[in-house]
């Protein structure tokens, strides 16, 4: 388990890589995101060799289908928090119900999907599946949090690829390169 945690604190170095790649390279990193969960949930979820080959495109749709629920409410959301001296209270009224409809959508693709997990995992591995996002996701944010806080400020870090000095920093491992499995 504690390799999963340093799997995920090695994304918070590659993550704010990331703005700065074309996007072949953001699409890549995602990819390699997206693995790693499956790899994480899998394990969580006690899954087969088996069952993970039926798994993992299903939840890669449940997921995207996920994402693109609650996409608008999140663009909304990020550019009021970037805007807030701007923002009216119709501003907040929108995100309000933009929210609200990603809920609504949300519980939609969990309804749907839940059925087809239903037709190879057990009512205990759904479960699981859902505790063990809730566990990445919280993981993830408190790794990222651990890195913005308590390295000074943005302009006193290096960055990605440099040392203090502008000597080039080796990048982290790929989360592929480890084995699951130790």
């Amino acid at each position: 388990m504690t390799k999963y945690f340093v799997l995920l604190l090695s994304f918070l170095f590659i993550i704010p890589a990331i703005s700065a790649q074309d996007n072949k390279d953001r699409e890549k990193m995602k990819e390699e995101i997206q693995k790693f969960k499956v790899e994480f949930l899998a394990k969580e979820m006690g899954l087969s060799d088996s069952e993970k080959a039926k798994f993992e495109p299903i939840y890669n749709e449940y997921d995207e289908a996920k994402r693109d629920a609650g996409k608008e409410a999140w663009l909304f959301e990020r550019n009021l928090k970037k805007n807030k001296k701007d923002a009216s209270d119709d501003d907040y009224k929108k995100l309000a119900k933009l929210q609200q409809n990603a809920r609504e959508k949300g519980n939609e693709i969990d309804k749907k999907y839940n059925k087809k997990f239903e037709s190879f995992l057990t009512a205990k591995q759904i479960y699981q599946m859902h505790q063990g996002e809730e566990k990445f996701f919280s993981k993830m944010k408190e790794m990222r949090k651990k890195h913005r806080h308590g390295k000074g400020s943005k302009s006193d870090r290096p960055h990605i690829g440099q040392k203090a000095g502008n000597a080039p920093a080796p990048m982290p491992p790929s989360p592929m390169s480890y084995d699951f499995n130790e």
